[in-house]
């Protein structure tokens, strides 16, 4: 990025102004679009914009709302007919979104214009990714982050203006296959670790897109690095701000179930004053707090034609026929079993082969979940004779994970180091990550960490070994 750090060094002393303004109109629309009023957000902006059609805030806050609403149709639409929708629904958004930039064309270039007309580019760009069509993504990506980067030469304390190019660079550096073909063409590259430092200084500093920007350390860190423990502090402070969003909520709620952590889940669910936390995670927080009956009720939407994501459905559906059998329901078994996936339906089959193993890891998960410490250890002393090495790995795994939360991340890490014998690939690649988050929080021996890594490159998981770069920097740092 051209001249940025300079220019970041001598902003103390000239450009220091932000010519960004924040209105009351402003705050409004950001707190509609980031609640989930998207409607109210499009058309208080339709109003707007016949009485001035020249005025490229009005569009801005258009398609910020906009974009978010394509997802969530897209995220709660069912399974099948998701891509034919997608395609619709992003095809009318560009060609909006089309009008809109043709409109602006001839409007003064100022820095506020440029801004957000920039903003425009960006968003034209993230539509055209969504339906594939990625020369159009990088030929307005490119564009608008070539604007943006002007804007941060001329203005560096417009903080605003990092987080675009504070994502361009840091997915630019993920690319790879087709994708990756296509970036190279048009000359982009990226680096992750100046993109990040972008998006935190839009988090820290930004008036308009703190909301985006925020969102942006959440995906990064759960989606793209698999770093959900550094996440569940972005989620808090998002949903601190906007209570109402129901896809973070449940997300930020999934996360913690994943981290077996469910208390304040359970907090979130007794408090959902406005009815927003979906089935999926009630079904997963009654399950592994050991409310079989209430697990098995809310674990039914998984076969009912559900919207959410197929990973999530099909574990869920996995939680509907774990649920049955603790109940003994063999009709119910017989229904829902035939309907598991082949991961879940192999599980199962372990399941019902190793039942006093399967039930004793079931029973660790629940006392683990609730943070029950005293009992979870003296269960810990009534092991079974393990047969089979996934319950091996789960119960090493299980005790890593509690001294962790207890903050003994030293003594949890034979426990992680000793899950990697499971040849079931989930389990391996979750040993490796919080030995990963281990060596980054503690100071381990070099020697160790290169051991570490080689796993971690030779376990091919993209997402840990993006975040390698963290462990690189700390030991050459040391």
């Amino acid at each position: 990025m051209k001249n940025i750090w300079i220019f970041l060094f001598l902003s103390s002393t000239i450009f220091s102004q932000n010519f960004l303004k924040v209105d009351s109109l402003d705050k409004k629309l950001i707190a509609l679009t980031y609640n989930d009023e998207y409607e109210k957000v499009k058309s208080i902006c339709d109003s707007l914009i016949k009485l001035d059609k020249k005025n490229p805030k009005y569009y801005f806050h258009y398609f910020s709302s906009d974009a978010l609403e394509l997802h969530e149709k897209i995220n709660l639409s069912s399974i099948n007919g998701r891509d034919s929708l997608r395609e619709i629904l992003v095809n009318e958004s560009i060609a909006k979104l089309e009008d809109a930039i043709q409109i602006l064309n001839d409007i003064p270039i100022t820095p506020t214009n440029r801004f957000y007309i920039a903003s425009l580019h960006g968003y034209y760009s993230r539509y055209a990714g969504l339906n594939g069509s990625w020369w159009a993504a990088y030929v307005n990506g490119i564009k608008a982050n070539g604007m943006f980067e002007d804007i941060i030469d001329e203005f560096p304390e417009c903080y605003d203006a990092y987080l675009y190019p504070g994502v361009f660079s840091y997915y630019a550096a993920r690319l790879n296959g087709f994708t990756g073909f296509i970036a190279s063409i048009l000359g982009v590259s990226g680096n992750r670790n100046e993109g990040i430092t972008f998006i935190n200084l839009a988090v820290k500093n930004s008036k308009l897109v703190y909301a985006q920007a925020l969102l942006m350390l959440i995906e990064i860190n759960t989606v793209m690095e698999d770093n959900p423990n550094k996440a569940i502090g972005f989620f808090e402070e998002f949903i601190k701000i906007y209570p109402k969003n129901k896809r973070v909520l449940n997300w930020y709620c999934h996360t913690l179930l994943n981290l077996t952590q469910a208390k304040k889940v359970s907090t979130k669910i007794k408090n959902d004053n406005y009815g927003i936390v979906d089935n999926f995670v009630k079904a997963k927080y009654y399950f592994i707090t050991n409310q079989v009956d209430s697990s098995a009720k809310h674990a039914n939407c998984a076969f009912q034609n559900p919207n959410t994501w197929k990973g999530i459905i099909e574990h869920t559906k996995y939680y509907c026929v774990y649920t049955n059998w603790l109940n003994k329901n063999p009709d119910a078994i017989k229904i829902y079993k035939s309907k598991l996936n082949d991961f879940y339906a192999a599980l199962f089959e372990l399941d019902l082969k190793n039942e006093a193993e399967s039930k004793y890891i079931y029973k660790l998960t629940t006392l683990l979940a609730t943070e029950n410490y005293s009992a979870f250890n003296k269960l810990i002393l009534k092991q079974p004779k393990f047969l089979e090495k996934y319950y091996i790995a789960e119960f090493n795994l299980l005790q890593g994970i509690a001294l962790f939360q207890q903050n003994k991340p030293i003594e949890a890490l034979p426990f992680f180091e000793n899950a990697e014998i499971s040849a079931d690939k989930r389990n391996k690649t979750l040993a490796l990550r919080f030995q990963l988050d281990v060596y980054l929080k503690e100071n381990i021996h070099l020697d160790k960490a290169r051991i570490l890594i080689k796993k971690i490159e030779e376990a091919d998981y993209n997402k840990l070994t993006f975040r390698l770069e963290d462990l690189e920097t700390k030991y050459k740092q040391n």
